[in-house]
């Protein structure tokens, strides 16, 4: 496991900070290539475009890279991320947080926030129902498995719970849900004790 790069859940940028991370975890995944996942050595992932909050996915779905007309030859993928307005619990504790100029450790107030998300799976094009259950159920394996979103929960996405991935439309493109909580852990700023 490759720690992240970006920021940590910020309290003043608390979406955004959330988002990135996201972002830079399924993005190490979704990219097409084979990825060791915890005892498997190699475990093919579809390449997926990765979407958050009201971003619209590239029309058509199963058109090919960089636009234009005309179908891929395998269809499309998307995986969108949305932020969902469930049952949002948050407290707080003062904690000893070890840092550059504290090394013994200092006193800080910390948020704990439960949150949920909704990540909606679509898939189009030749075989969707089932290129669609395959990226639903990879990403419920990712966000279940604790040794591959530790590195989330050093940056502040802790103790993720998914639900099974769910069928939703199997018409003319195929959607499945993936529900998947979490707790936030950031420091309140400003609040030394």
């Amino acid at each position: 496991m490759t720690p992240l790069s970006n920021s940590p859940v910020d309290a003043n940028g608390l979406e955004t900070s959330v988002l990135r991370l996201w972002q830079e975890f399924l993005a190490r995944y979704f990219d097409g290539g084979l990825h060791a996942v915890g005892a498997v050595a190699s475990v093919q992932f579809p390449k997926a475009e990765l979407q958050f909050q009201q971003s619209a996915v590239t029309q058509p779905l199963d058109g090919p890279p960089g636009g234009g007309t005309g179908a891929g030859p395998t269809g499309g993928m998307a995986i969108t991320m949305v932020w969902s307005e469930g049952d949002r619990r948050k407290w707080t504790a003062w904690e000893s947080l070890r840092t550059a100029n504290y090394p013994e450790g200092e006193r800080q107030e910390i948020c704990y926030e439960r949150v949920a998300w909704n990540f909606w799976v679509r898939a189009s094009g030749a075989n969707s129902k089932a290129n669609c259950k395959l990226a639903s159920d990879r990403l419920f394996g990712l966000l279940g498995n604790r040794g591959e979103t530790h590195a989330l929960g050093q940056k502040g996405i802790c103790r993720i719970k998914a639900s099974a991935p769910r069928a939703i439309q199997e018409t003319d493109y195929t959607l499945r849900l993936v529900l998947a909580a979490a707790t936030l852990r950031y420091p309140i700023l400003s609040q030394p004790a």
